[in-house]
């Protein structure tokens, strides 16, 4: 065990550009909040914050320094500050720029990166942590791919949730189809990447995938009261959280595979397929746009005057 001292001060830790922590002492719960830009994707300066950051978590044992004391860290939460969105999955516009120079290294980095953050939060940091995503909006691609890496997806009923690179001719690269298949069984997850559809919150829940289904808007006011009934029983919690980690393993070697698969389709792609990409990706700007407007309208109304403003 490091010594106190050289636990990472979670204050000192808010530089992050394109995530944002927050630490709450009595829950023993790190959230941390996406905020990505130019847009809610998975760009390389995202995934390598959320690397430097749950490195620290990992390298100290779940331990952090709060308010000059030592903390033990329980739960991680995942969420979004983008209004509508958790998050809308790969760079697709760094995709499209490797594809077409064929830079089969660049797609390599990614996706290898993409998957040291999966495996680490699939092992509970090395130190039985679980992850609880909390989804209220679009929760595409590598986002739902992220969502699958919890232990518990909390969904408001406004969410929704698809895999959609069958649209141009991809399926997912990140341990989509592993992640799925250890919720709902090998045949359906293939139905789900296959159809490109989007689901709903409830569709998600029934089917399994979505752990509790909660309304609009009480999605943070869901996770508080699950993680503050479990205190009485965290022994047992992280007892039990141990025992699925030994019992349903998903091997590093198991993502990198599907990850090179992902890349030498990716290098496959035609004109066409690339095109499909650029569609979805001006949709993703156009998506960032009215999240944007949003918040300008919260800025200057406040939350619930905001709403009463849209609906006029």
């Amino acid at each position: 065990m490091n010594a106190i001292v050289d636990f990472p001060v979670v204050s000192s830790l808010n530089t992050y550009q394109q995530i944002e922590l927050e630490f709450d002492p009595e829950l023993h719960t790190v959230f941390s909040w996406m905020k990505g830009t130019p847009r809610p994707c998975f760009t390389a300066q995202l995934l390598d914050e959320v690397r430097h950051f749950e490195k620290l978590l990992e390298a100290n044992q779940g331990h952090l320094s709060h308010c000059g004391r030592p903390e033990r860290v329980d739960y991680l939460v995942a969420g979004s500050r983008t209004p509508g969105v958790f998050n809308l999955g790969g760079d697709l516009s760094m995709f499209i720029e490797a594809i077409m120079r064929r830079d089969r290294a660049l797609l390599e980095r990614y996706g290898r990166l993409c998957i040291e953050n999966i495996h680490r939060r699939l092992t509970g940091f090395g130190a039985a942590i679980p992850t609880i995503t909390l989804v209220q909006g679009k929760c595409l691609g590598g986002g739902f791919e992220c969502a699958l890496t919890s232990d518990l997806i909390v969904a408001e009923r406004q969410a929704t949730f698809s895999f959609p690179e069958v649209l141009f001719n991809l399926i997912p690269g990140m341990g989509g189809l592993s992640l799925l298949k250890r919720r709902i069984g090998l045949r359906k997850a293939e139905e789900v990447v296959m159809s490109g559809r989007v689901f709903s919150a409830k569709e998600m829940h029934d089917m399994g995938v979505v752990d509790i289904l909660t309304e609009e808007g009480l999605g943070l006011e869901t996770v508080r009261t699950l993680i503050a009934g479990r205190q009485k029983k965290a022994i047992a919690y992280r007892s039990l959280y141990r025992a699925k980690l030994a019992c349903d393993p998903v091997p590093v070697t198991e993502l990198t595979e599907i990850v090179d698969t992902w890349v030498d389709a990716a290098l496959q792609l035609e004109t066409r397929d690339l095109r499909m990409m650029a569609r979805l990706l001006r949709g993703q700007d156009k998506m960032v746009a009215v999240a944007s407007e949003e918040l300008e309208v919260q800025a200057l109304y406040g939350t619930q005057e905001a709403a009463v403003a849209g609906a006029a």
